[in-house]
């Protein structure tokens, strides 16, 4: 890898500044893109309008885009503008560039939430889950149309739950409203938590990146199997010294989240417990690994228990854990 230059888009982000990281610690040349630059590596420019960072294409073999809106509450504008329009417009641009390869982070949850069992990459996806479900499923196509023209090689990842230092979903936001007592847990608690460590991820996709068999290919990059929500987030509850979590039926945390989004709503707020996540803790489904293993050589290396211990050592250092 060490001749390939590497654009990472959202480098700034959780996943894309620890990618960034990553390849500047290994000495392989890599630029990052992002709303905001840092003067250095990383190039302030807007994905959806590509000429803006043309100079980067134009330079560049391999773009790995983790630029995204990750929310369940963000109007269903704004997550298409971003997370579909923009990833059209980036891969077109780098079609025109002749960039070799587009790596895509796309998500589980294009399986949708009704999925029940364990899926591998050969099930149909489904967009039972609101917009963030649905602008995946729609980036996804957007760049398999472009491996279908010929032009440019692409390769689709598809995370677990990412945890770990920085995590805002699984880490941050939990974090904050268990302090504040607006924290539950639907299905009582047994819905299916696929976590996986950012370390982990982060090695799945440089194998992506680096791996001439990986064209064309859809990788999902999870743990083996799941925890319970009721056993991942009370590891949460026990850092501050609290009891729970608050376990409820699913209906009745439907009606709750309705609620609070309509609160929220009113106040000019975003409600990221909402109808939409409710649903997404309450699923029944795992993620086969087996196709990473068998061409890319990856496995998560990081036990659940020592990323947990690291995501606690962090959220100390951060100032989130006080009692």
């Amino acid at each position: 890898m060490a001749d390939k230059k590497i654009l990472i888009t959202g480098a700034n982000g959780f996943i894309g500044n620890r990618l960034m990281q990553h390849y500047k610690s290994q000495g392989i040349p890599v630029m990052g893109v992002d709303l905001l630059g840092n003067g250095d590596d990383i190039v302030e420019g807007d994905i959806s309008n590509p000429e803006s960072i043309g100079h980067l294409l134009a330079d560049c073999e391999v773009i790995v885009h983790t630029a995204a809106l990750v929310s369940n509450a963000m109007k269903d504008t704004d997550m298409w503008r971003v997370n579909v329009l923009a990833t059209a417009n980036l891969i077109a641009a780098a079609e025109q560039h002749r960039v070799k390869r587009f790596v895509q982070i796309s998500s589980i949850v294009a399986y949708g939430n009704s999925a029940e069992g364990e899926l591998d990459e050969n099930h149909p996806v489904h967009a039972d889950g609101g917009s963030y479900v649905l602008t995946k499923l729609a980036s996804e196509h957007v760049v398999l149309a472009a491996q279908a023209r010929g032009s440019i090689e692409v390769v689709i990842i598809r995370p677990g739950d990412v945890y770990g230092p920085g995590s805002r979903p699984w880490l941050i936001v939990p974090l904050e409203n268990i302090a504040k007592k607006q924290f539950l847990l639907p299905a009582k608690g047994e819905g299916y938590f696929r976590p996986i460590y950012i370390d982990d991820l982060i090695r799945g996709i440089v194998l992506a990146v680096a791996s001439p068999a990986a064209a064309g290919e859809i990788f999902n990059l999870s743990c083996e199997g799941y925890v319970t929500t009721k056993e991942y987030f009370s590891h949460h509850f026990h850092w501050l010294g609290k009891k729970g979590p608050l376990l409820l039926s699913t209906r009745a945390a439907l009606i709750i989240a309705a609620v609070g989004s309509q609160v929220a709503d009113w106040m000019g707020q975003l409600n990221e417990a909402s109808p939409a996540t409710i649903l997404q803790l309450s699923t029944k489904n795992w993620f086969s690994i087996k196709k990473a293993e068998r061409i890319l050589g990856w496995r998560p290396e990081v036990p659940f228990a020592e990323g947990m211990q690291r995501s606690k050592l962090w959220a100390e250092e951060q100032g989130l854990l006080k009692k």
